[in-house]
């Protein structure tokens, strides 16, 4: 009988997770979809110059658990973020998040 297989990559294939990146910046754009939630973040560098940079979280249900909704992560949101780099493009894997009033999430990450 025909059966439908889950898959999912490992981290550490994507991302550098031996060293962490901190950013700051303000939300531009809110993915929630499965497998990942993905925000498009808009980060000025030291000289000003903006930078976009894709932040992937856990699933939707995995986002929801850490106390986020998609109300809190809309544009326009400013955020810090704590994670792993990207190997190949300006992305990040988040393992935390920290909104502007406090609230924290921390994110199981697969290694």
């Amino acid at each position: 009988m025909p059966g439908t297989v889950g898959a999912h990559h490992a981290t550490a294939l994507q991302f550098d997770v031996s060293r962490t990146v901190k950013l700051t910046g303000v939300i531009s754009k809110l993915d929630w979809a499965n497998p990942h939630v993905h925000l498009s973040l808009e980060v000025k560098s030291g000289d000003g110059v903006v930078e976009l940079w894709d932040v992937e979280l856990a699933s939707p249900g995995g986002v929801i658990v850490t106390g986020l909704s998609k109300d809190l992560l809309k544009p326009r949101t400013t955020v810090h973020i704590t994670g792993y780099p990207a190997k190949s493009k300006q992305a990040v894997c988040a393992k935390e998040l920290i909104l502007a009033d406090g609230t924290t999430a921390t994110f199981v990450i697969g290694i």
